[in-house]
């Protein structure tokens, strides 16, 4: 009788956990975007109280000042990508919303009051994940769609938004659209490939953690303790990180 080989039953048991696993992360894909949807209107209320501005009126002063810039500073995968020149802009941001496409395809969906700094009422950020690539626990970015910024003003981030691959900045951030397998030269690919990484990451962070937990990570404004940065921590950062001027 022959002895069964270790490595072709690990080999087969690899390839039962992917499919376990990628199955898994599908399972809890579709059950976070029926979530937001079936809490479609709680969140737009929420935006609502707690900027002040509902669709193109002002209906009363924010409670609490500074909404969505605090609750991004707050997150820890966020906080970085707010630099000194953002600040600003983003006083104007009064919501973030969530469009679910076909699989683990979405758009974020960033709303601004009528600001000093651009003409844009929305922007939008798009990311496509590859459908073709074997089942695995984790989807492959493939493509983000960013909008064009219509400035104002010469502001020191219009030239970065402008760039393919641009700073770490909330507006570039935003502006930026790269898709694998359009880099030139091998060096080009090594950069924008890390670039889309890190904003696939950056989506999921405002996607999971930002836009649903905005309240607790403005929890500090209303005497509670929620799960933000220390503020010290943040005024530390500012001083190593942000590091442009305005």
């Amino acid at each position: 009788m022959a002895t069964p080989d270790p490595q072709t039953n690990l080999k087969a048991l690899y390839e039962k956990e992917n499919e376990l696993n990628a199955q898994w992360e599908h399972d809890i894909h579709e059950a976070r975007k029926k979530h937001y949807e079936h809490n479609k209107s709680f969140y737009q209320r929420r935006a609502e109280l707690a900027t002040g501005w509902t669709g193109d009126t002002q209906s009363h002063p924010a409670p609490i000042r500074d909404f969505w810039l605090t609750a991004l500073r707050n997150e820890h995968e966020t906080r970085k990508l707010v630099t000194k020149p953002d600040l600003g802009p983003l006083k104007s941001l009064i919501d973030i919303r969530v469009e679910w496409l076909e699989g683990f395809d979405y758009v974020l969906v960033f709303h601004f009051a009528p600001n000093e700094y651009f003409t844009n009422r929305v922007m939008r950020k798009e990311f496509y994940y590859d459908k073709t690539a074997e089942p695995s626990p984790d989807s492959s970015p493939l493509e983000m769609r960013g909008d064009r910024i219509h400035w104002k003003k010469n502001h020191i981030l219009q030239a970065e938004c402008h760039a393919r691959v641009g700073t770490k900045s909330f507006f570039a951030f935003v502006s930026r659209s790269l898709a694998y397998g359009d880099a030139q030269t091998s060096e080009e690919e090594i950069v924008e490939n890390a670039r889309m990484t890190e904003d696939f990451d950056t989506g999921e962070s405002i996607r999971d953690s930002v836009q649903p937990y905005a309240l607790e990570l403005n929890s500090k404004a209303f005497g509670l303790e929620g799960y933000g940065e220390d503020e010290q921590d943040r005024d530390e950062d500012e001083d190593s990180d942000y590091d442009m001027e305005l």
